[in-house]
């Protein structure tokens, strides 16, 4: 359960809908990983190029035990960015798309030491080997 979400506004002014979007796509993160402890968001307009109009960035850093997750969508050149929801939606699908990968990676490690123990019953578990232990000791006297 994430435990604290902060949101950050910069160059533009507080707005409650964007706040309630940037909210509903951090409970929506829980649905990949209940370990979040915090996420702090920034979104800011940091150009006025009139050229190519407001385009906005949004940033996510989230924390999770043994992992940090840092997505920066600083993408100026991105027409679609100039909507501040589908900037928020990109941000938050890259820091999915973390979520997952680092829940594969654990799964991955997982399985890949279940398989090994299976492979040698020799390290069965703690208790396995302090009985094994005995058995030689005895043996040996």
């Amino acid at each position: 359960m994430i435990t604290d979400t902060q949101v950050l506004f910069r160059g533009l002014e507080h707005s409650q809908a964007v706040e309630e979007a940037v909210q509903k796509r951090a409970e929506k993160l829980e649905r990949y990983s209940d370990q979040i402890l915090s996420l702090k968001v920034t979104v800011e307009s940091p150009h006025n190029n009139h050229h190519k109009g407001k385009v906005f960035h949004v940033g996510v850093e989230a924390l999770i035990p043994n992992h940090d997750i840092v997505v920066n969508h600083d993408q100026h050149d991105k027409h679609a960015h100039e909507d501040i929801y589908v900037a928020i939606r990109d941000t938050f699908d890259a820091v999915e798309r973390q979520i997952k990968e680092i829940n594969e990676k654990k799964r991955r490690l997982s399985r890949v030491s279940n398989k090994t123990l299976e492979e040698s019953p020799d390290i069965v578990s703690v208790d396995g080997f302090v009985e094994e232990f005995e058995e030689q000791k005895a043996a040996n006297e």
